[in-house]
């Protein structure tokens, strides 16, 4: 059994959709084109069902983008899984597919939800752990638990674009079994995606894991008084050692952070293994939990 696995990046446009007819073209395109690339997963970008705001009309303001999440992004959700699940069966590859916001079972509480669509046809979520100032105002809910889950060829773990800031979410990941971690993103800025990217390069070295990082790019024209935009350069990262040979951590990375794009690149989970056992930084065996626990304050 091959220890290499390859994953597509969908660098996913954000733009004004006036109908689910039009997000699912868009969808369905964007997986298409990565599946050209013979992957074994494909992640897309956080919140990317936002495109449908725009069905609220060219005058939402910031102050009502709750009540137009609630009235027509969150009933796109059958929709949004039966897309990623359908496709994920027939094609036999791993859709992690970004994160959608969407309402709890008694329609009280918003969550950004992160999807892993199985081959099997199973559906797994995780729920956005850490919640950006701007989530919160909209009325975005954070969620306490982190899985990891087992996938054909890797086990791997969600962290959605500020999960990716507290160091504390991948550590626990990674000493749950994970190998890779999928971090579908939603940066505003390029200020915003430095932080999200730092962050994630930190989290690969630390932790001697690989780091997916999938941005959308774009913008809508809503919220008038608070248009939703988007700008990052998706990108596979690494740990940093002889093993692994990538120098800067980069494995492969979007070139524009505007425009839309489709980039794929292989891991080689036998890499990360020397890298974590007999590397020339072997950080995992390094640590020092009792030292910590004694001596430091971590909390």
């Amino acid at each position: 059994m091959t220890s290499r696995v390859k994953i597509a990046l969908c660098q996913f446009g954000v733009r004004d959709t006036l109908s689910y007819k039009e997000m699912e073209d868009q969808l369905r395109g964007h997986c298409e084109r990565a599946l050209k690339q013979s992957p074994d997963i494909i992640v897309f970008p956080e919140y990317v069902t936002f495109n449908l705001l725009a069905m609220a009309g060219p005058k939402l303001m910031e102050k009502d983008r709750q009540q137009a999440l609630v009235r027509y992004v969150a009933p796109f959700t059958s929709t949004y899984t039966s897309i990623f699940s359908r496709m994920a069966r027939q094609s036999g590859v791993v859709i992690a597919g970004g994160s959608h916001w969407t309402l709890d079972e008694k329609g009280e509480k918003g969550f950004n939800i992160g999807y892993l669509f199985l081959p099997d046809g199973s559906i797994e979520t995780q729920k956005k752990n850490h919640i950006y100032p701007g989530e919160v105002d909209f009325g975005t809910a954070p969620f306490d638990e982190l899985t990891v889950f087992n996938t054909p060829k890797t086990r791997v773990g969600l962290m959605i674009c500020y999960d990716a800031e507290f160091p504390e979410t991948a550590r626990h990941l990674m000493l749950k079994g994970a190998q890779i971690l999928l971090c579908p993103t939603g940066t505003n800025t390029e200020r915003g995606f430095y932080r999200v990217r730092r962050c994630c390069a930190a989290r690969a070295v630390e932790n001697q894991i690989y780091v997916v990082e999938c941005h959308s790019v774009g913008a809508l024209t809503v919220p008038i008084d608070k248009p939703f935009t988007a700008y990052g350069r998706s990108a596979i990262l690494s740990p940093i050692d002889d093993q692994t040979q990538v120098n800067n951590g980069i494995i492969v990375e979007a070139l524009d952070g505007e425009r839309e794009a489709v980039v794929a690149a292989e891991v080689d989970l036998e890499v990360l293994e020397r890298s974590r056992q007999s590397s020339e930084a072997t950080l995992l065996k390094d640590r020092r939990p009792e030292t910590y626990k004694k001596n430091y304050q971590l909390f």
